[in-house]
This record gives C-alpha cells, sequence and structure tokens, in this order.
C-alpha cells in the first residue's frame, strides 16, 4: 500500500478530506522523524512502538574478494509490533 492508497482509506473511515488526511499524514511523519532526532520513541498503544537502535561499528567480510571493511556505528529507526497486533494478524 503506498501514500494515496493510505490517505484514500483513511479519509474514506473518518470523513476527512483527501487534503486534510494528507496534512495530517505529513504532520505526523514530522513529528516522528522529530522524535527520533531528539532519541525519543513513539508508543502506540495495541499497535507497536517505534524507536532508534545503535548500531557499533563492525567489521564485515567480502567473500568475493576476501576483503574485510570496517562498517561505521549508525543509528536506525526500528518497529516492535505489539502482541494485540500480532495476535490479529
Amino acid at each position: 500500500m503506498n501514500k494515496n492508497e493510505i490517505i484514500k482509506k483513511v479519509s474514506k473511515q473518518s470523513n476527512l478530506t483527501q487534503k486534510e488526511c494528507l496534512l495530517c499524514l505529513t504532520a505526523l511523519k514530522q513529528v516522528m522523524v522529530s522524535a527520533f532526532s531528539q532519541g525519543d520513541d513513539i508508543s502506540f498503544s495495541g499497535f507497536g512502538r517505534f524507536y532508534v537502535k545503535h548500531y557499533d561499528k563492525r567489521n564485515s567480510f567480502n567473500p568475493q574478494t576476501g576483503q574485510i571493511n570496517t562498517l561505521k556505528a549508525r543509528k536506525l529507526p526500528v518497529f516492535k509490533v505489539s502482541s494485540v497486533l500480532k495476535g490479529k494478524i
């Protein structure tokens, strides 16, 4: 499902216009990015939790060349599904 499909479905279920749904989706995205940049978690009860996970630097091995590369430390957003949602899938 892409962004336009999500907007159409939310619009039908909420009786909001597609333009209003687009504004809500854009605002939600901006709030999430801001929270992640500050190191905050985002939890939706019954849905799941978004958080930023830190990965330390590590070595990787390329089997074709036999070369060992060093990967930089990085932070990535992660989603952990709630048990309620897991039970519905």
